[in-house]
């Protein structure tokens, strides 16, 4: 599914669109990483529990991983089946778990 293109102010594609334009401007070539990387930090999450200590991460259209707790560390799982995730890491505090699910990139 694509999605057009916007350059207003709450666009998250609009800093894409704003690259893109600049680089057209001066001349430069830029490459698909920059725009997926400015993409990707705009992607807005939500997050649900699903128990006291599993926390699902998904974007408005698709899955993106879950958090789960283990002692005092979140361990950081990428893919849309808990069964079958793949852990990405293990971080100090829920927060920076999510934010790893929403900055990583797919493989």
């Amino acid at each position: 599914m694509t999605e057009p293109i916007d350059a207003t102010q709450t666009s998250t594609t609009g800093a894409a669109r704003r690259i893109v334009e600049l680089a057209a401007s001066t001349g430069t070539v830029i490459s698909d990483e920059l725009l997926l990387d400015t993409l990707r930090r705009n992607a807005q999450v939500s997050t649900r529990h699903i128990r006291k200590d599993f926390v699902e991460v998904a974007t408005s259209s698709s899955v993106l991983g879950y958090v789960c707790r283990q002692r005092k560390q979140f361990i950081a799982l990428r893919g849309d089946d808990p069964a079958w995730a793949q852990e990405i890491g293990r971080y100090d505090s829920e927060s920076l778990a999510v934010e790893a699910l929403r900055m990583r990139r797919a493989s």
